[in-house]
């Protein structure tokens, strides 16, 4: 059907738009629609051919380095390497082709949703012209103009304007995030309504929680509110990582510099006239010592121990690269209700008598306590409160319910009831004990028409006592009297209007008011009060107001703090209502003065230009759809931030898809999102994203650490070579081929792996964002390189042209060799920071790095003494003068970056922590 805004349309307007009845529609014209329209199913898109997923794994840049450097080990005679790296190309490439399936599997998750069966009405040729049938039918075979029945349980299985309700309610938290199930009406709503106010609409995959009703079909199948999301997954490509983007960029730069040292090695020797066969060796010397064969493997053993301790933080990462692309997050856009708050409605105020209590404590913990302008109020000695509360727990049906086991406290039934009762338990009134002594008798059940709800209740004293709580404007018109501290008094119109005003002013702060109010009884009254109750005459006694919301988790302030001050932006994005959306963002700290509120509707008369202009001083989006939250990742996104998005409903997955990180909610999450997502928190909790930030920084932090020192090690072995081959006479080779494959891949390969596990340094959130483009081999980078490995070839030419003058060939080709590694130890020190001292940081806080370094020596001793590994390696045993005089010349590059970071590094750290800790304009990032 083409698609209208049938939500503003009459009844008979609609039946007329789709071309039906309230009998429904014949056999004969369902088959012909169904044909017209196809089956009510989430279309699945074609399936990605395997053969062709898998070689996309090996067409990076990196993946052919290491297949060139496996070539070349094999060429040196050194099977054991080559089978090392084969195995990295094959693990590698697994995990990226298993990741493929990602958004198969929230299609999946989608089609797996629908309803199996519903009841419909069809029209039977058998019967009279008006008279129609009810049948059970596969949802699949639901058509535009179906008329369909819902009750309490049911799964909608299309999206349908409701003709009749009874008492209708419907959790639409999948679609819209919101938390408490919507009253629905038939009556029309304004065309512009966003999809959470669309009250006399029903969407498919929602869940009926109470009533019943009927409703005519106008969307089916990819036409529907979750149908459009599927298809936005499946449009929707998965914004490329900077980790991807960087590991490209890598292989491309490493595979150019060994063809390009190869061919200078080479061109060189054919200058000196040297011999083709020694050419040979030098140029496969210089292409070994180019590739860094351990980097693909290290890297992700980087990322794997960043997912590690991003789970021991409540966050469990589903892709590898998602590690790294936290640490670059700019913008975090997230959820609102269970993410910022508790996703449990919690009593905050009570107004009686002019008096404001406020209520602390938060969530279903019925923990906490009840003040008056900063003192303690007990409800114990203030009769008022005391009823206020009292009625509360007596005139619900929920009930609090405590997991000993868990330590953990729900709610059974109704949440805003729960929050009730959860109140009155911090006054040690529990409802168990109430219900003992104010046995309920009878009731009146809450309904949308009548808008209160009435319980009566046996006193010991004789009487019956009748609760009633409700909206506010409601329980007003039943109440000829208040209750203030010397008892009922008459209400005026002055009070009424008062009480109004309250009400208003509790309702601009987010607040959910209800209010309450009593009577007292003759038993023999009950039938004749609940009946004058019914029809609006009965006379009750005003109490007071109470104010509750779903109230801010209490560690999510800080956690905003802390991301303004690493300069990250923080943006919400809910389908809850302007008022509360403002009200959370406030008390965050999200929403500063200044700061723009949009809601749905502002959006929908954006061009995306307008909202490119002034995203950037939007803090808070309120009622907005899936369309919306995809709109504001695509928005941001054009101005160059890096996007993580936060999400719990099936209206969060094309945002999370569109996003460079997607983050669902563990607990509260649906299949989609989870199975979109990149990340989930196992604890709904917005704090625990800016602990997998300050994570994945870390990450970052130590990739570039580990690139460095291999960097050093492939540049310094390099610069040797080309030293020897230009400047001694003869070209001599004075590291082998097999040498400097030892150097790479075992004394690097225990080096790097230990690098990869340091702990994070303390100004890592101190930092602005870096740019999505910033290079993992930076200038700072290169300067660090070009300084050490001119300390490397300096030192181990320097210790080979000493040693051949008192030795052999072989004897000054092993002490080239172990100079060469040695300095690769004393390096590994210096690149645990960039800036802080190897004595600040502590010899003992990496202890994987220490054990790696006495591993390393030791195998370096081993190489010298061992019979087989020195016939492998063309070594000779060295004496202790030689190795006190290697260990002196190796250790000459630790101590002058030691010299550097005294010189340099205190006064860089302290601009970094006195750096602004505001986030920077959207517009100025990228």
């Amino acid at each position: 059907m083409p698609e209208k805004a049938f939500h503003a349309l009459t009844i008979d307007a609609t039946l007329r738009e789709l071309d039906t009845s309230v009998e429904g529609l014949s056999q004969a014209e369902a088959a012909r629609r169904l044909a017209e329209y196809g089956p009510n199913e989430i279309e699945a898109k074609e399936k990605v051919n395997k053969i062709e997923l898998l070689l996309n794994q090996v067409k990076n840049p990196l993946v052919a380095v290491l297949v060139l450097a496996g070539i070349v080990s094999l060429i040196a005679g050194h099977n054991v390497d080559a089978v090392v790296i084969l195995v990295v190309i094959i693990v590698n490439s697994l995990i990226g082709f298993f990741q493929e399936y990602k958004a198969e599997s929230a299609i999946e998750a989608l089609r797996s949703r629908a309803a199996p069966e519903a009841e419909v009405l069809r029209q039977c040729p058998d019967m009279d012209e008006d008279a129609c049938v009810e049948m059970c039918i596969n949802t699949a075979e639901i058509v535009p103009g179906d008329i369909i029945l819902l009750s309490a349980g049911d799964k909608v299985s299309a999206d349908a304007r409701l003709l009749e309700v009874s008492n209708l309610r419907v959790d639409e938290s999948m679609l819209t995030g919101e938390s408490l199930a919507v009253t629905k009406r038939t009556a029309p709503v304004d065309e512009r309504a966003p999809t959470a106010e669309r009250t006399n609409l029903v969407y498919g995959s929602t869940i009926v929680t109470e009533g019943r009703a009927k409703a005519v079909v106008f969307a089916t199948g990819k036409n529907t509110e979750i149908g459009k999301i599927a298809t936005l997954i499946q449009e929707t490509e998965k914004a490329i990582s900077p980790i991807q983007k960087q590991t490209l960029d890598l292989g491309k730069k490493l595979g150019m510099l060994a063809v390009a040292v190869a061919a200078l090695t080479f061109v060189i020797g054919l200058i000196r006239g040297i011999a083709l066969e020694q050419m040979f060796l030098f140029a496969l010397a210089s292409a070994v010592s180019s590739i860094p064969e351990g980097l693909p493997a290290v890297m992700s053993i980087t990322l794997a121990v960043g997912l590690s301790h991003m789970a021991r933080r409540n966050a469990i990462i589903r892709r590898l690269q998602a590690v790294d692309t936290l640490g670059a997050a700019t913008t975090i856009c997230t959820d609102k209700t269970g993410t910022l708050t508790t996703n449990e409605m919690t009593v905050r105020k009570i107004l009686y008598d002019g008096q404001l209590i406020n209520v602390t404590g938060a969530g279903f913990i019925p923990e906490g306590h009840f003040e008056c302008d900063g003192e303690v109020v007990d409800p114990r000695t203030d009769g008022t409160l005391h009823l206020a509360l009292e009625i509360g727990a007596l005139c619900a049906d929920a009930r609090l319910a405590h997991h000993e086991a868990e330590h953990h406290w729900e709610i059974r039934g109704d949440p805003t009831e729960g929050a009730l009762v959860v109140a009155a338990a911090k006054a040690e009134l529990h409802k168990g004990h109430l219900e003992e002594v104010y046995h309920r008798i009878d009731e009146i059940p809450f309904s949308s028409m009548r808008r209160f709800m009435a319980t009566f209740h046996h006193t010991p004293e004789g009487p019956v006592r009748v609760y009633v709580k409700g909206a506010p404007d409601t329980i007003l018109q039943f109440c000829d009297r208040g209750l203030n501290g010397d008892g009922p008094r008459p209400l005026d119109d002055a009070d009424r209007h008062t009480i109004l005003d309250e009400n208003a002013h509790m309702a601009s702060e987010a607040l959910r008011v209800l209010a309450v109010a009593y009577e007292t009884i003759d038993p023999n009254d009950v039938e004749s009060f609940k009946d004058a109750l019914d029809h609006g005459r009965a006379a009750l006694i005003f109490v007071g107001l109470v104010g509750m919301m779903d109230p801010a988790r209490p560690e999510v302030p800080e956690a905003v703090r802390l991301c303004k001050q690493a300069g990250i932006r923080v943006v919400m994005a809910t389908g809850d209502h302007k008022l509360t959306g403002e009200a959370i963002g406030r008390e965050v700290g999200i929403l500063q003065e200044g700061d723009l509120v949009l809601t749905g509707n502002d959006l929908d008369e954006m061009s995306d230009e307008e909202l490119d202009a002034v995203i950037g001083q939007t803090s808070v989006f309120a009622r907005v759809s899936p369309e919306h939250k995809h709109r504001l990742v695509q928005s941001l996104q054009r101005h160059g931030e890096v996007v993580a998005m936060t999400g719990d409903g099936v209206n969060d997955a094309p945002a999370l898809q569109a996003s460079e990180i997607g983050v669902a909610m563990g607990i509260t999450g649906t299949d989609v999102t989870k199975e979109t997502a990149d990340m989930v928190l196992t604890d709904d909790n917005f704090a625990s994203i800016v602990s997998a930030v300050e994570e994945g920084r870390v990450v970052f932090m130590n990739v570039r650490k580990v690139v460095k020192y291999l960097l050093a090690t492939n540049v310094g072995e390099d610069l040797t070579l080309i030293s020897a081959l230009a400047l001694l006479p003869g070209g001599q080779l004075i590291i082998t081929p097999v040498q400097i494959l030892w150097v790479n891949l075992v004394t690097d390969g225990i080096l790097d792996i230990s690098l990869a596990m340091e702990p994070k340094e303390s100004d890592v959130m101190y930092e602005s964002p870096r740019d999505k483009e910033t290079r993992i081999i930076n200038a700072e980078i290169w300067r660090n390189t070009a300084w050490v490995a001119i300390f490397m070839a300096a030192g181990t030419l320097g210790m080979y042209v000493h040693t051949l003058n008192s030795a052999r060939a072989v004897t000054a080709q092993t002490v080239a060799f172990t100079t060469m590694a040695m300095f690769q130890v004393f390096n590994a020190l210096n690149c645990r920071s960039r800036t802080r001292s190897f004595f600040s940081l502590g010899p003992f806080t990496n202890k994987f790095l220490a054990g790696a370094i006495a591993v390393s020596v030791t195998l370096q001793v081993l190489a010298n003494r061992v019979p087989f590994l020195r016939m492998a390696l063309s070594t000779e045993p060295l004496d202790l003068e030689q190795w006190a005089l290697i260990g002196l010349v190796a250790s000459s590059v630790f101590i002058a970056d030691e010299v550097r970071k005294f010189v340099t590094g205190h006064k860089k750290t302290g601009q970094k922590r006195g750096a602004v800790s505001k986030p920077l304009p959207v517009e100025h990032r990228g």
